[in-house]
């Protein structure tokens, strides 16, 4: 069986001409949000973003897959957020603690997808045919 693609972006505009490209040929697109820009923005700024995507693209499924690096604390948080997936580095001690939160509130923790990261890529819609 294949993993599933997922997508890792920096902008607003790539993930608009993501959700462009793939919304006629998929049913849904995963995207990838790196560590450094949730810890540099906040989770103001992912809720906001998860917001406008959502609300913009209603009839394309979206789903979100966050990292959150070694933090737990910041795993908690995203965990009570609207998103889909996390990604945490950690013991198993505390995985299994984070992951008791984590089913309660339907996010899957460390999924395994093949991230494809759009981030030094310029043509976007030239490398995803």
């Amino acid at each position: 069986m294949s993993k599933k693609i997922c997508f890792a972006v920096s902008t607003l505009t790539q993930i608009e001409s993501l959700i462009e490209f793939r919304r006629s040929k998929f049913k849904t697109s995963i995207i990838f949000i790196k560590y450094f820009l949730i810890k540099g923005f906040g989770i103001e700024w992912l809720r906001t973003l998860i917001n406008h995507i959502k609300n913009k693209y209603k009839k394309h499924n979206i789903k979100f897959f966050v990292d959150s690096g070694f933090d737990q604390g910041l795993s908690i948080l995203l965990i009570h957020e609207n998103i889909d997936y996390l990604k945490l580095k950690n013991n198993k001690i505390v995985l299994n603690k984070i992951n008791q939160v984590a089913k309660k509130n339907r996010v899957l923790l460390n999924p395994t997808f093949d991230v494809v990261d759009l981030t030094k890529i310029k043509n976007i819609k030239k490398k995803l045919r």
